[in-house]
């Protein structure tokens, strides 16, 4: 069984999902997954994509943040609302997110800006309150974003990997081409060897067909 390579994209979101973490062990902060779950979403294959759609999550992770306070707001002080009613209430939420993403042509800040919202939603324990509950959302979601952007900008994969990997893929292509012309090679020789039999059976079948004319006259 031939097993996968692991390319640099899957080499990165690794580490960057190791940097969360460590970071978050050494400055002893919880919800270390707000920011693991940022850095997957936010690592794309070059730093260009990364950093421009690193830039439409950020904005993402302030609207969505934005959205949760304020139906936190609506369900906390204006109007007093079960836990039951808000099974109907957190999806309304993500409909007016989307819809404010769109608005403002950050259609790529939907999905972080729904875990944002939904992390804020459906949490049971928002210490200090839930303003400041949705501010360290923000942070902890910004944090991996900043994470995967460095992490994608500055570890590159080493010259001499580089030139063995390009190497390995040049030496597989020539393999490739020559099993081709290795297997048109004989089809050619198949057809040549079944040519001077095509042609035998024909001159057998022209001598019966002439005998058969002789026979009858």
């Amino acid at each position: 069984m031939i097993l996968p390579k692991i390319g640099m994209r899957n080499i990165k979101t690794t580490l960057s999902v190791f940097l969360c973490l460590l970071l978050f062990d050494l400055i002893s902060r919880e919800n270390s997954i707000y920011a693991c779950v940022a850095a997957v979403i936010c690592m794309q294959n070059t730093i260009v994509d990364s950093l421009e759609k690193g830039v439409s999550r950020v904005l993402g992770t302030i609207v969505g943040g934005l959205v949760g306070i304020f139906v936190l707001f609506v369900v906390s002080e204006v109007f007093v609302v079960s836990e039951e009613m808000m099974i109907f209430i957190i999806p309304l939420g993500i409909i007016l997110l989307i819809e404010i993403c769109v608005m403002i042509d950050q259609k790529q800040a939907v999905v972080i800006s729904c875990v944002v919202y939904l992390s804020i939603l459906i949490s049971k324990n928002r210490d200090g309150g839930y303003v400041l509950y949705t501010v360290n959302r923000v942070l902890d979601t910004s944090v991996g974003i900043i994470i995967a952007l460095l992490v994608n900008k500055y570890v590159v994969m080493p010259e001499r990997l580089r030139n063995f990997i390009n190497s390995s893929k040049n030496n597989q292509d020539e393999i490739i081409i020559d099993v081709i012309e290795d297997e048109n090679h004989i089809k050619t020789e198949d057809m040549d060897l079944n040519e001077p039999i095509k042609q035998t059976d024909e001159t057998d079948l022209n001598e019966k067909l002439n005998n058969q004319k002789n026979e009858k006259n």
